[in-house]
């Protein structure tokens, strides 16, 4: 397999960020080969974008019209790539020109799989302490990756994080079973597989980036209903994978209590039909079977 990285950035509909993006990517202080892949499901091809890739022949851009959703994009990346380690990152971000040498830091590490880069929210509230803790107790992520430090952590966050490519294979990459809605998860589940195979995931900051958070494009959910549904069937897929029998009573409790929340604020009843749907589809799923057609 080829030394290098391939830079994967799943985008919808966000040419503007994208291009700052690609601005601050092009220009990156690293010694080895890398490539970005672009891949588009917006319905149009992206003109501009298009004409930047013609400019820089490591600049690879795909428009996709034949499958939706975040984890399908993302194993199609991860089939195209080239080389050995895999980059993902957000198409509304920024970055210094350090971010790949920082991302092959952390992958040169003894057993490390995955490092998880720092991301800092740039219009949202930067709360969490727990840098990527997963609390097996409720079947809850937390985020934490604006704190400085560098260390072990149960999962990344799906706008930064690396892995080598060997290993996205050998895990099944991305389980596109959880593609509907805001694709909830999705970075969790594979991160726990990865330890589950074994491998570590690192955390460290100076791999870092901005986010930005785009208010249009992406993979968003406007409608509560729909967030519900999203939040229900993957969490309790989630439950059913990787949590012991016991933990699952826990996490299932605290997905009701989520869930009672969001009907005291929004005082609609169709939360509780669309939590009862999404309950009932994500135990449905397979918990031992990976789906990843686009792989």
């Amino acid at each position: 397999m080829m030394q290098g990285f391939s830079i994967i950035i799943p985008t919808l509909n966000r040419t503007d960020y994208l291009l700052n993006t690609l601005k601050d990517l092009i220009v990156q202080d690293y010694n080895k080969d890398f490539e970005i892949l672009i891949i588009d499901q917006s319905v149009k091809e992206d003109m501009a974008v298009i004409a930047v890739s013609k400019k820089h022949e490591y600049i690879k851009y795909h428009h996709i019209t034949h499958f939706k959703g975040l984890p399908e994009a993302r194993n199609y990346g991860a089939k195209l790539a080239k080389y050995e380690y895999l980059l993902f990152v957000d198409d509304d971000i920024s970055c210094s020109n350090q971010l790949l040498k920082e991302h092959f830091k952390s992958l040169i590490l003894d057993n490390v799989a995955v490092c998880a880069g720092g991301i800092t929210e740039k219009n949202k509230p930067n709360t969490d302490c727990n840098t990527g803790y997963f609390s097996f107790l409720t079947a809850t992520p937390e985020r934490g990756f604006h704190q400085k430090e560098k260390r072990e952590v149960y999962h990344a966050g799906g706008g930064n994080f690396s892995v080598k490519k060997a290993v996205y294979f050998e895990v099944g990459g991305i389980d596109e079973q959880l593609t509907k809605g805001a694709a909830l998860y999705e970075e969790t589940d594979f991160c726990l597989r990865v330890q589950k195979a074994g491998y570590k995931i690192w955390f460290n900051y100076n791999a870092h980036v901005f986010h930005l958070a785009a208010e249009t494009g992406g993979c968003r959910v406007p409608e509560i209903d729909k967030y519900i549904f999203s939040l229900a069937r993957n969490r309790s897929l989630i439950i059913k994978r990787h949590l012991p029998w016991f933990y699952q009573i826990t996490a299932k409790l605290y997905l009701l209590k989520l869930v009672l929340s969001y009907l005291r604020v929004y005082k609609s009843k169709s939360i509780w039909s669309a939590y009862l749907k999404g309950k009932r589809e994500g135990q449905l799923l397979h918990a031992t079977t990976i789906k990843n057609a686009q792989l």
